[in-house]
């Protein structure tokens, strides 16, 4: 028996012996092949390496050395399934798990698979070092598409308290509150990312955020309604549908995106915010104050609450606390400016102490913080101020999250309801159609900018436009600038400019050559203002052009002399842009002002890159990079214009100018200024009296957006577009700036309501230049149309040529985006330049003139549209006032409502628009009241006219005058 035992246990022995003999064998065996896909793989044997990891998954299922180089394979092949599968199959716990779990995460990202993308990055993120680290890089990257910025904010900081020079992470924390939103690249990516993964329900969140961004919110609605049914308890869903509630009006959505929210997670700025909103829509102004000054104490440099404050104060009647604000904005904007200019720095630990103090100021608590111990490290000299600062930034942050409740909604408590909601649709306006006709109407004229390989400056700003009735028939003509080789080869330059007569039977005609303008010296053309300076009845034409201005005074006839040289305008003039008529001295006839840019050397000019050379050539220069010219004032003696500026006090040192409106903005009685600058402070100057002017942009609230920071002004518009009867001003603005809308409050006082009025929203995405008000449906509610356009190509993060925008007012005070709706020529892109309106066939829908450069002139037709309002048209003559009536306020009363007008000078960019005063009347038959206040102090009433037609009021006449061109139906159009 033992024996028998003896030989079993040798047997076993044996038996196992030659088991582990195999296994040993088949394990080299194993490593070997391993080995040879590894050599495959390095030698981008990629197929031959794959069918070797096949086979090697087969014999070893689950091997996480295999999967994950298997996956790498596939993904060089360009199977990405399948490489997402293969690291799907590396065991949690694995050496290999992390590097698979970022390798499908990295992958799943770039295939806009978002939801497994996050899930994959998250699990790799749990490794620790280097693939931590990139895991999070990533989540950045996923947090920023999908709009969850709070999340974003989070990762960032994390990295930036990792790192032992954290500049480069702070500088990207910077960046999410104030870089351009890549609209046109994001919009691809997430099309693209639908395509693929249609049931993503990260997409469909991130598709709402741009959905917000841009204005949509009918669909980012749609899209948060599939979101809440996927992930009804995701906060990032209900932070994204606060959003979206706001920016619809709804009290009701706020609150319940509120109530699913979870205090501990949200900064308290987003609670005092919220508070803000509801207290605005319930008429609290208290509550409002409240919580906007405790929202500043967490925000100093918040210029929203800073503008918000103000305007309640302004409404309040209380002007020395609105100079108090104002002079805080200023103040905090120049801050926020040296901070900007300091972290854009190529090297920023050097200057961390600075960085740090000016953090601090603005009410960056935790980049404050980080900055101070990154100057510890760096300077011994810095330690002591740096840990003091540090101690006291730890005290502070106390205060940085909310208490006191679980949801937001507690932290809101019961008392304010936000009112109702503002989006209901009886405001909805109805819609125009226009269709381009430039080309069937014989507008046969394309701008040419002269684009260079330098991409010189003046070649990215060119191009004016203007309508006028020349000769005197009644009907619109058409004066277009022309620009040409920059900078001009010959001297004198050829005249380039196109006069295009309205024959009244919907054709034009070119008539340069016999009107005598084709005769005169030209040059590269800039802008044109439109105005009767010698008040005999026809309107002339001043032109500014490279280095030049040209006076062209209207003989009659059809026939136009270059009175420039005579009337004192002649010789070098630098580069001057926009112009405006306007009486400044009351005598009764028109004075020029005239906005001038930038110093440029055209011969050896200024060349500048791309940054970090991201495209090949130059892109448009940085105009802070070169010397402010002055603008300049010039008084009408008797035909013969007087240099002025310096005795009628106008300080413009740092200008820029690029658009005027020449307006009484104070309800004095006399004619002010306003002046839209590129990057530096917008000016107002008040005319005192006496030809004298003081500046006060900063105390009127014109100086600067709301949203902190001077921007780079283009076009200006003037008009009520709320209804109040004061006349406001938009001001077109920079990619990502968004088109800026100063409220009216009276005496000289206006504030920004651009966000309230929705066109922050709708215009953030467009660089603005020509720009103009009108009522496009004649429904008594003004619009906004705007030319867009780049000054250089980022393309294709951001577009270069850009779509014109219609922005239609509502019975609420808020602009909506009607362009995808109006017909084709809105959703053609051009690099838009000037923009004037007018009604080109007296037909009572007003028409719009955009220039394109390098585009055919396009003339946007307004169509007849059953469910559009009626319309009276108004041409003013002023015989103790200027001819003109520039300066005149109208009040055009029918049916219980006031509409108000001013004839102003300048508007738009490098443009001029309509003389004629057009006012939509809606379903009104009649008007009952008309009054012209005009310059000269008279006012004139006129009672009775009839809707659907035009006519010409002169002073001191009772009696109106129909209007030549117009059939005067009273029915209407």
């Amino acid at each position: 028996m033992r024996r028998l035992l003896v030989l079993m246990s040798v047997g076993v022995g044996l038996a196992m012996g030659a088991w582990l003999g195999v296994r040993a064998v088949e394990a080299r065996r194993f490593r070997e092949d391993l080995a040879r896909a590894r050599a495959e793989f390095g030698a981008q044997r990629f197929a031959t390496a794959r069918k070797r990891l096949v086979r090697l998954a087969e014999r070893r299922p689950g091997d996480g050395e295999v999967e994950l180089l298997r996956g790498e394979c596939e993904r060089r092949l360009g199977h990405p399934d399948a490489a997402l599968a293969a690291w799907g199959r590396v065991p949690d716990g694995t050496e290999q798990a992390a590097p698979a779990a970022l390798a499908s995460g990295r992958m799943a990202l770039g295939l806009g698979r978002l939801r497994l993308a996050e899930a994959r990055l998250l699990r790799a993120s749990r490794a620790g070092g280097d693939v931590a680290d990139e895991a999070w890089r990533l989540l950045d990257v996923l947090y920023w598409l999908t709009g969850r910025r709070d999340e974003q904010r989070a990762v960032l900081r994390a990295r930036a308290e990792r790192e032992a020079d954290p500049s480069k992470t702070l500088r990207e924390l910077w960046s999410i509150d104030r870089d351009p939103y890549p609209v046109v690249g994001i919009t691809a990516a997430l099309a693209k990312a639908r395509r693929s993964t249609p049931g993503d329900d990260l997409v469909w969140l991130a598709s709402a955020d741009l959905a917000i961004r841009t204005g949509r919110f009918d669909e980012a609605g749609a899209w948060l309604d599939r979101c809440e049914r996927a992930r009804p308890d995701d906060p990032a869903v209900w932070r994204a549908r606060l959003e979206w509630a706001k920016g619809v009006g709804r009290p009701e959505e706020v609150r319940r995106a509120a109530a699913h929210l979870p205090a501990p997670a949200l900064p308290r700025a987003t609670m005092l915010a919220t508070r803000v909103w509801l207290a605005a829509r319930d008429g609290d102004r208290q509550a409002e104050r409240s919580a906007l000054e405790a929202l500043l104490a967490l925000e100093p440099a918040n210029d929203a609450a800073l503008e918000r404050l103000a305007d309640l104060a302004a409404q309040a009647g209380e002007p020395g606390k609105v100079a108090e604000l104002r002079r805080r904005k200023a103040a905090m904007d120049a801050v926020v400016d040296r901070y900007r200019r300091l972290i854009q720095l190529p090297e920023k630990a050097p200057h961390a102490a600075e960085l740090a103090r000016t953090a601090e100021e603005i009410g960056r608590w935790f980049d404050a913080r980080t900055w101070w111990a990154l100057a510890a490290r760096r300077d011994a000299s810095a330690v002591g101020e740096a840990r003091a600062a540090i101690t006291r930034l730890a005290a502070r942050n106390e205060a940085v999250r909310p208490t006191g409740g679980r949801t937001l909604a507690d932290l809101l408590g019961p008392g304010l309801t936000g009112g109702r909601p503002t989006d209901s649709g009886p405001h909805d306006p109805v819609i125009p159609t226009f269709v381009d006709e430039a080309a069937a109407r014989g507008l046969v004229y394309r701008f040419d900018h002269g684009p260079s390989e330098e991409h010189q400056l003046p070649e990215t700003m060119s191009g004016g436009v203007a309508v006028l009735d020349f000769d005197g028939d009644g009907w619109l003509d058409i004066y277009a600038l022309q620009g040409g080789p920059f900078p001009p080869r010959e001297s004198p330059p050829p005249f380039g400019d196109r006069l295009f007569r309205n024959r009244g039977d919907g054709r034009f005609l070119d008539v340069t050559a016999a009107s005598g303008l084709a005769a005169l010296p030209g040059g590269y053309g800039h802008g044109v203002a439109v105005g009767d300076f010698d008040n005999d009845g026809r309107p002339d034409l001043f032109v500014t052009r490279w280095r030049s201005y040209a006076l062209y005074r209207n003989l009659g006839g059809g026939r136009f002399e270059d009175a420039t040289a005579r009337a004192g305008l002649g010789g070098d003039r630098d580069w001057p842009t926009s112009a405006a008529w306007a009486d400044f001295d009351d005598d009764g006839d028109l004075d020029l002002y005239v906005c001038h840019y930038l110093k440029w050397d055209a011969e050896n000019p200024t060349l500048c890159e791309y940054p970090e050379r991201s495209k090949p050539g130059y892109m448009h220069c940085d105009p802070l990079a070169f010397p402010a010219l002055p603008d300049h004032l010039f008084r009408n003696e008797g035909g013969r214009f007087i240099d002025v500026s310096a005795e009628a006090g106008l300080v413009d040192r740092d200008g820029r100018g690029l658009g005027v409106v020449a307006d009484d903005l104070d309800d004095d009685g006399k004619v002010d200024l306003f002046v839209a600058n590129d990057l530096s402070a917008n000016l107002f100057y008040r005319n005192l009296g006496g030809f004298r002017f003081t500046e006060q942009a900063m105390e009127a609230g014109l100086a600067a957006s709301g949203q902190g920071g001077y921007l780079a002004g283009m076009g200006t518009a003037r008009g009520d577009f709320d209804g109040d009867g004061r006349l406001d001003l938009a001001v077109t603005n920079f990619h990502n700036e968004a088109t800026t809308l100063y409220h009216d409050h009276g005496g000289g006082l206006f504030s920004d309501r651009s966000a309230d009025a929705g066109l922050a929203v709708a215009t953030r995405q467009f660089l603005g230049f020509g720009v103009a008000a009108l009522d496009a449906n004649n429904d008594g509610r003004l619009d906004l149309v705007q030319a867009n356009g780049h000054v250089s190509d980022f393309s294709p993060a951001f577009p270069y040529e850009m779509t014109a925008q219609l922005l239609l007012g509502d019975a609420t005070g808020r602009f909506r985006d009607a362009s995808r709706r109006a017909g084709p020529p809105w959703q053609v892109p051009r690099l838009g330049r000037g923009l004037a309106v007018g009604d080109m066939d007296n037909d009572g829908r007003m028409d719009v003139l955009v220039v394109g450069q390098g585009a055919p002139l396009a003339l946007l037709v307004n169509q007849p549209t059953p469910a559009a309002g009626r319309f009276l048209t108004l041409a003013l003559e002023g015989v103790a006032s200027n001819r003109d009536g520039v300066g005149a306020r109208v009040t055009v009363s029918a049916g219980g409502r006031d509409r108000v007008a001013a004839r102003f000078g300048g508007g738009s960019y490098l443009s001029a628009s309509d003389p004629r005063l057009h006012f939509g009347l809606g379903a009104e038959r009649r008007v009952d009241r008309v009054e012209v206040r005009w310059p000269s102090g008279r006012r004139d009433t006129y009672e009775g006219l009839t809707a659907g037609t035009g006519y010409r009021l002169r002073e001191g006449d009772p009696t109106p005058e129909p209007l030549a061109g117009f059939a005067g139906d009273p029915a209407g159009p």
